[in-house]
């Protein structure tokens, strides 16, 4: 935990990730179905009585995936930065196509409108979040070569 606290950034990717990575069992639970094309099944389940959750399996390795690779990637800053524009990227890509093709992502992964609107909030999320890891980044060498000058003039 201590590597992700060198910025805001790489804290909200790790926590980010791991709200990802606690997606994927419970899409899965959910929805197990790997079938696609024609053949494709989904399941929905509306939460607090109106709140519309459309999933299957691929729906749950979608968020499983991209939360695992983030949790690995927010202990280094420039790893974590990467990873949050990559995916960031990914999760408004997904909720692009997602809106374009109704109720499924390339007749893969499952998904509803509400959820479309989600992933584009995560992604930009996600993407803020690389940024504030870019800054933090940029922080921390200005307060290293600070302190080194001071060093080297004491």
């Amino acid at each position: 935990l201590a590597d992700v606290r060198r910025s805001p950034g790489q804290l909200l990717l790790l926590l980010m990730s791991l709200w990802f990575v606690s997606n994927g069992p419970v899409a899965f639970a959910m929805c197990p179905s790997f079938s696609f094309g024609s053949h494709m099944t989904s399941c929905t389940v509306l939460v607090f009585g109106f709140i519309p959750v459309t999933v299957n399996g691929w729906h749950a390795l979608f968020h499983f995936v991209t939360g695992i690779a983030g949790v690995f990637f927010a202990r280094r800053p420039r790893a974590a930065f990467g990873y949050g524009i990559g995916c960031g990227w990914f999760y408004l890509l997904v909720a692009g196509l997602g809106l374009a093709g109704g109720d499924n992502v390339l007749h893969f992964m499952a998904v509803d409108t509400f959820g479309n609107w989600i992933h584009a909030a995560e992604g930009g999320l996600v993407i803020t979040a690389a940024a504030l890891t870019s800054f933090g980044a940029a922080r921390e060498i200005t307060r290293r070569a600070v302190g080194a000058a001071r060093a080297g003039h004491a």
